[in-house]
């Protein structure tokens, strides 16, 4: 309870002087519900690279802004620490803690982020220090903290309030913010200061739209209140303008939600209002207006076709073209006529059927192009006609066979900036500048502006020129677009550290140069000074590095080079940009290559995870925006080096190489042996073939002994055993080439040896088994005796076939004709 008290008198504070100075101060508490180990917090001190560290009593906590780890003394870091309470704490010379601990004094290296013991000359400093600072803690006791801020405003927390735990000052970091300790945590108080005027309204009600009239003087209009506000050049309200025509010093409501005001050329002005239809208001002397309103009427059908009215505007004509929400354009035809008549698709307008039916917005260049913002796609028309019932419409809609379509057909502003590019807001497409040059052509080549490709939101409620830039008025954010940068991460954010929401009022620059803009919930004022790049770096660091998901190494704030051992492939690191005033507006992105290399923008993200990286050495860059949204120069680097195995190093790779020629070279060697064998078996088995063939023609006849001779000087040499026993063979054969009953066992036995030593003998020799070499050696004989005219029959039976038909098969497979054949043909 005491601690509740203590929290709600500093935030009671803080908002009186808030209301007072336009300043404002965030107080945030941490405890063990917030991530430390410990409530009791003995001291604060930030290091050399913007970390904070607490002391308490277990254990030392290092804060990053986004979560606390823990360190303590632990078995084997071969330092005596006695506890793990901590009583003070104070940063050395070289950046490291040195810890008051149970009287004694350790140093906690911030690199390493492990104990080591001090020598006796610096424990004596140290403690005589600690002794120091625990002597003024006691003679403060009772004082009121007073703190300056960065904008010179003093703050006091008085010292005389009976509140417990008592707090005390600790430090003020690097960014200005106050931490304060007790036994019960710990406090920040970040200070800061709003750069917008919240603009004066009775209620807190949505705000509609602006308008600067002719004469320097500004309307502001209400839709929840319904009211019409006119302010003068000097920002005095004139009053509220009433349904009669008078400006009234108290709050009264025009009774009707106007969104829209313009003034035309003759001076006229004319409010759109939803549902309440058109009101022309025309101004006389002393400042009475006289107001008309026009509604839609079923029994005319030259009335306004629809009562729920966006926006008006005038055309090179002095036609007005008024958007409806529910039935597409009116056309006033003419504005200053007592009766006047408007033309829409019911009654002439050659408008789409069934395209741009809730129309929000209507913008027409110098050039007399009309375009209209839909929520079914862009309309565009020429408006130079004079007789609008000519006037024909395109649409242009998203299309997803055309990268450089309409990002959404859900358009809600369309704006031109000072070069005369137009740019057309969508509802969750981003923003889409338009590239062709002919507005009227059949298809518009658009260039898109989204969060794919850097924009900070898809939404774009509306768009005003601003100097060279284009301010884009998002969902809870300003943008500030630079078209002519093509960097991505090139524009500006702006979130105005509060939680804002902008309605569908078209942001206006007021007569003495600052720009209003609407919300849900009402209006603020902004100089334009304010618009601009925040000028603040924070570091970026590492917070902890996790390989091949192993434990998370902390101690690598102030490492630059990481080693990944050959079996180690995937690693996460952990970074933070020591942004205490706040973070949750940083973006982050990384890169891992050379500085060409393209930027991977991961949002909110603190940690990026890398698999199965192939052995080099790798290039990691991190950045980030600031608090603002900002993209600043903080990039972190570290190189990656992933050592090879023993299989990818150089040697390796060699040996890969030679293996592989080895290899090569042995499969041809062994296709060439194989292909040599094969020859010589089918120059063998021919030899042996045509032998027994020369012998049978050769019979009887006185030249025999010499053409055998022939013959067997021509066949190829074997080993003289192996031309035995092929002489054996081709005796049997030849004795027994017409006996259709031998079988292999009397061809073994003949050859003297075994069936199996038969087969193996043959196949290495000739490439054939026995019995093959038998069939082919008859079907060679019969084709002799073919030759000589021996009928069919005769010749089956005397090369040993039993069957004439089987023989004729046989013969048909060997020879591809059958015995008949082949004898007509010889």
């Amino acid at each position: 309870m005491k601690k509740r008290r203590f929290l709600t008198f500093i935030f009671t504070s803080c908002y009186i002087v808030q209301l007072y100075a336009q300043s404002f101060c965030t107080v945030t508490h941490y405890d063990e519900f917030s991530g430390m180990a410990q409530w009791w917090v003995t001291q604060i001190v930030q290091d050399r690279q913007g970390m904070m560290w607490f002391s308490t009593w277990n254990g030392l906590n290092r804060y990053d802004g986004y979560q606390f780890e823990s360190f303590k003394s632990r078995v084997g870091d071969d330092v005596d620490v006695p506890s793990d309470r901590i009583m003070d704490m104070v940063l050395d010379d070289d950046g490291n803690l040195l810890c008051n601990i149970e009287g004694g004094v350790f140093v906690f290296d911030v690199k390493t982020c492990k104990y080591r013991e001090v020598s006796k000359r610096l424990e004596g400093k140290a403690l005589a220090l600690f002794k120091q600072r625990h002597n003024k803690e006691l003679a403060d006791e009772g004082k009121p903290i007073v703190v300056t801020d960065r904008y010179g405003k003093v703050w006091r927390i008085p010292g005389d309030v009976d509140i417990d735990p008592k707090v005390k000052y600790c430090m003020t970091d690097s960014e200005g913010n106050v931490w304060l300790r007790s036994m019960f945590g710990a406090y920040r108080l970040s200070f800061g200061k709003r750069p917008y005027t919240t603009f004066p309204q009775e209620r807190p009600d949505q705000v509609r739209s602006f308008y600067v009239d002719s004469k320097q003087r500004y309307w502001v209009t209400g839709r929840d209140d319904k009211t019409v506000r006119l302010f003068d050049k000097d920002n005095r309200q004139l009053g509220y303008l009433g349904r009669d025509g008078r400006l009234h010093a108290g709050f009264t409501p025009f009774g009707a939600p106007v969104y829209h005001v313009m003034q035309d050329s003759q001076g006229t002005f004319w409010f759109c209002s939803k549902p309440d239809g058109l009101f022309r208001v025309r101004e006389h002397e002393g400042a009475v207006f006289s107001v008309e309103h026009f509604c839609h009427d079923v029994n005319d059908r030259n009335s306004l076709s629809n009562d729920e009215l966006y926006f008006a505007k005038e055309d090179c004509h002095h036609r007005l073209w008024i958007a409806t929400f529910n039935d597409g354009l009116n056309c006033l035809v003419d504005p200053q006529a007592e009766k006047p008549m408007f033309l829409h698709r019911s009654n002439g307008l050659r408008y789409p059927k069934d395209k741009g039916l809730r129309s929000r917005q209507v913008h027409i260049t110098k050039d007399n192009v009309m375009l209209a913002a839909t929520t079914s796609g862009l309309l565009v028309a020429d408006v130079s006609p004079k007789d609008a019932r000519e006037i024909r419409f395109r649409c242009h809609v998203k299309d997803i066979h055309r990268a450089s379509s309409l990002s959404n057909n859900a358009t809600m502003y369309v704006a031109e900036d000072s070069k005369h590019r137009i740019y057309v807001c969508t509802e969750s497409g981003g923003l889409n500048q338009i590239l062709s040059d002919n507005l009227l052509a059949d298809m518009l080549e658009f260039r898109h502006y989204n969060m794919s490709t850097g924009l900070p939101a898809d939404v774009a409620l509306s768009a005003v020129p601003m100097s060279d830039s284009l301010l884009v008025v998002s969902n809870n954010q300003l943008i500030l677009l630079n078209p002519d940068d093509e960097s991505p991460m090139n524009n500006t954010a702006f979130l105005l550290k509060d939680r804002v929401r902008f309605s569908d009022a078209v942001p206006t620059r007021l007569p003495d140069g600052r720009w209003i803009f609407g919300l849900q919930n009402g209006a603020f004022t902004i100089v334009p000074q304010a618009l601009k790049k925040s000028s603040y770096v924070p570091s970026l660091t590492l917070t902890g590095i996790s390989v091949d998901n192993g434990i998370v190494d902390h101690a690598v704030c102030w490492k630059d080079t990481l080693v990944l051992q050959p079996s180690m492939r995937n690693f996460t690191v952990y970074f933070a940009t020591l942004n205490f005033s706040g973070n949750e507006n940083i973006s982050y992105a990384f890169k891992m290559g050379d500085d060409n290399s393209k930027w991977n923008n991961i949002g909110k993200n603190h940690s990026a995870t890398f698999l199965d990286l192939q052995p080099g050495e790798y290039k990691l860059q991190i950045r980030s925006t600031n608090n603002d949204g900002i993209w600043v120069d903080n990039v972190r680097t570290l190189t990656v080096v992933v050592q090879p195995t023993v299989w990818e190093t150089r040697w390796a790779k060699v040996l890969y190489v030679v293996l592989i020629f080895m290899t090569t070279w042995g499969i041809i060697r062994t296709w060439r042996y194989i292909v040599s064998l094969k020859r010589h078996q089918q120059e063998l088995h021919e030899a042996y073939l045509t032998l027994l063939n020369s012998k049978e023609h050769d019979k009887g006849r006185l030249s025999e002994t010499s053409e055998l001779k022939s013959e067997r000087a021509a066949k190829p040499k074997i080993k003289p055993e192996d031309d035995a026993f092929m002489q054996r063979a081709m005796k049997f054969i030849e004795e027994h080439i017409d006996d259709s009953d031998i079988n292999i066992g009397d061809m073994a036995e003949a050859t003297l040896t075994s069936r199996s030593g038969l087969n193996r003998k043959m196949k290495s020799l000739l490439g054939v088994t026995p019995l093959d070499f038998i069939r082919e050696a008859r079907i060679r004989k019969a084709c002799l005796l073919l030759k000589k005219g021996m009928s069919v029959n005769d010749v089956a039976y005397g090369c040993g076939f039993s069957d004439p038909k089987y023989f004729g098969k046989c013969f048909k497979a060997e020879m591809g004709m059958t015995p008949t054949e082949y004898r007509n043909q010889a």
